[in-house]
């Protein structure tokens, strides 16, 4: 039988790969630029929108805070501890027995036909007194809120206040009242140097009192106030017992808008031994700030009149306020102009030259004066 040699089988060549043509490397580069630019303009659409969004809850934040922030103090107008409201400076602090026993001798301005001035208690609006701080802080307790355009405050001897323009169009409010607590109690700081108050709760013919005295002192700490505030409590009026009245610290703040549109506070303390009113910027973008007054006409603790400027008369039986708010963004929108008119308490606003570029926000809340009302119902 024949031997068979190897088998041969014929010599392949592997195939080889087409590759991209032109036409296909084009489509690919299209819908690469076209999925780069939608992924693009997605997140410049999300960023945009955060920072909206970002924009608009700094800026409802600083509305809520402000109002918040005034609506608590405004709330304890006419708050003087035991001694309640209104306060007689003449008959109820300057009486026997106290370091000023009668009224300063040349005031700058006329009682009874001017509200005193704004920035009471530095001693530069008033002489003939043992005590020009103390007699000033007395006076300013007749009057414990008062408002009037930022161009009065300008003209106004406050220590800590720089003259600016755009804040005309805004108010300020001042408010003074007693601190909510007595000092050493536990929740409450003990004395330091600054002015402090103190009521008779006791009737004593030999001293002269008949209940409701008022003493206003200053002392370096609570050991030295004591000292000299010994006015006793209703509680120990009967005989052998005593119980010291509560003390309370002299609050006297400012509140106003800067020409930065920031709103600031004037805080009168004892700085270095002196007695001057501290700035403190609080909110930004608070650009305007206004106020509508509710008057109880008869006494009767309800208001029959809404006034943007009591009369002087009128400031003592003010029982409520209705605060006026425009606040801005932090930062200009691109592309937005601002050329609204608004109404704010009962009168037209324009926008501030140069500010059109931001969004703002007009917000209103109403407070009342309980303890200048509520006594009245």
């Amino acid at each position: 039988m024949k031997k068979r040699g190897p088998i041969a089988y014929p010599y392949r060549r592997a195939p080889q790969g087409a590759g991209f043509g032109l036409v296909e490397l084009m489509i690919a580069m299209t819908l690469g630029i076209a999925i780069i630019l939608t992924v693009t303009t997605l997140f410049s659409d999300t960023s945009r929108t955060l920072l909206e969004v970002s924009r608009s809850g700094r800026q409802l934040e600083n509305s809520l805070f402000t109002l918040d922030l005034l609506a608590s103090e405004l709330s304890l107008v006419g708050y003087w501890g035991e001694a309640g409201y209104p306060i007689i400076a003449d008959t109820q602090i300057f009486v026997a027995g106290e370091d000023v026993e009668t009224a300063p001798s040349s005031l700058s301005w006329a009682p009874g036909s001017a509200v005193p001035p704004a920035c009471l208690g530095t001693g530069a609006f008033i002489s003939g007194s043992a005590d020009n701080n103390k007699s000033e802080l007395a006076y300013a307790m007749e009057y414990p809120v008062y408002s009037a355009s930022g161009a009065v405050l300008n003209s106004t001897a406050c220590s800590g206040k720089t003259a600016t323009a755009r804040e005309t169009a805004s108010e300020f409010v001042v408010i003074r009242r007693a601190s909510t607590c007595a000092t050493g109690d536990a929740s409450c700081s003990a004395a330091d140097d600054f002015f402090h108050l103190q009521t008779n709760g006791c009737k004593d013919p030999s001293l002269g009192l008949s209940g409701g005295e008022t003493k206003l002192r200053r002392a370096a700490n609570q050991a030295a106030l004591a000292s000299l505030m010994t006015y006793q409590s209703y509680q120990g009026c009967s005989a052998g017992s005593s119980v010291p009245a509560p003390i309370y610290r002299y609050v006297s703040r400012l509140y106003y808008v800067d020409d930065s549109d920031v709103l600031t506070r004037l805080t009168l303390d004892s700085v270095g031994g002196s007695i001057k009113f501290v700035p403190e910027q609080l909110v930004n973008g608070v650009e305007l700030l206004k106020f509508e007054w509710f008057v109880d006409s008869n006494g009767d603790g309800d208001y029959e009149l809404v006034t943007t400027s009591p009369s002087v008369a009128q400031w003592q039986n003010v029982v409520g306020v209705k605060i006026w708010l425009v606040t801005r963004a932090n930062t200009p929108e691109p592309g937005y102009t601002d050329a609204v008119t608004y109404t704010i308490a009962g009168a037209n606003w324009d926008v501030p030259a140069g500010n059109e570029g931001y969004r703002r926000r007009v917000d209103s809340r109403t407070v009342d004066f309980p303890n200048i009302g509520g006594a009245r119902r």
